[in-house]
């Protein structure tokens, strides 16, 4: 398996020929890459709703997917789609997070695949939360380890947020007052695979912080978004038709850049099952 990494911190390119033929041994190769990289580019694929499912199923079961109605073909698949006609709406995955980190385990793995893409635009940024980890003082480990973050979905999907999302005519999304819960995960984690640390963080999702006062919570949340998305620890994917990208949950946030208005963009999205995140 030809491995090129694609920036000084993490990610990389992975040629491994049609991820449909890998034998066992192939595939475990690539999860093992996709934990070490974080983020894993395969580029020239070509597969449908099915195809992409029976690889995905790979790396684990299917996670649950609230508030995204899924594609007719296959109850596993989210389209995330923009038609050319929606214009300036509200871009699915428009701000950094963590796929569904409010559920009480969320996602694992995360597979990306490239349809139809605009001329430009509709880039997604990573980023890497286990650099954000490597590059803090002792003391500032010290005082993050000891919080809890409370994730919740009701600033994303609560029945407030429906008319943003009502801008996308290709998907149906719909909120509800479940999004009001809220989940509790530890602020520093370990990756159950590579044991690795990293901050499970993400602005969209954490509201609060248990164990830091009320002065101090708005600033604390400030900082930690400026870190985590600090251009050190960042990686920047322009799509191509045929392109999969497979990255970690557990140690990663994304951003769908919306800059492409007049063009449609079509990926598919599938989510593998997770687990609790752990101190």
């Amino acid at each position: 398996m030809e491995v090129q990494r694609l920036t000084g911190v993490f990610g990389a390119e992975v040629d491994v020929g049609d991820v449909r033929r890998l034998d066992d041994g192939a595939f475990a190769e690539l999860r093992s890459v996709v934990c070490e990289h974080e983020v894993v580019v395969v580029r020239g694929q070509s597969l449908d709703v099915t195809e992409q499912v029976a690889l995905s199923r790979r790396f684990g079961p299917a996670g649950p997917v609230p508030f995204i109605e899924p594609s007719p073909d296959h109850p596993e698949v989210i389209k995330v789609l923009k038609e050319a006609s929606d214009g300036a709406a509200f871009n699915f995955g428009g701000a950094w997070h963590s796929d569904f980190s409010f559920q009480s385990e969320p996602p694992s793995f995360t597979l990306l695949h490239a349809i139809d893409i605009p001329p430009y635009g509709g880039d997604t940024l990573w980023a890497s939360m286990t650099a954000a980890w490597k590059h803090l003082s002792d003391d500032r480990r010290a005082e993050l380890s000891a919080i809890t973050a409370v994730h919740t979905a009701r600033d994303a999907y609560s029945r407030k947020m429906q008319p943003l999302h009502s801008g996308l005519s290709g998907m149906n999304i719909v909120c509800d007052d479940t999004a009001n819960d809220t989940e509790v995960h530890p602020l520093v984690v370990t990756h159950p695979e590579t044991g690795r640390q990293a901050l499970f963080f993400n602005r969209a999702y954490v509201r609060d912080l248990l164990g830091v006062d009320a002065v101090r919570l708005q600033s604390l949340l400030d900082w930690l978004h400026a870190h985590t998305t600090d251009a050190r620890f960042t990686l920047r994917h322009r799509w191509s038709v045929g392109d999969l990208v497979i990255w970690d949950n557990r140690s990663t946030q994304h951003y769908a850049l919306n800059d492409y208005a007049g063009f449609r963009r079509e990926l598919h999205r599938t989510t593998v099952a997770g687990t609790r995140p752990t101190a």
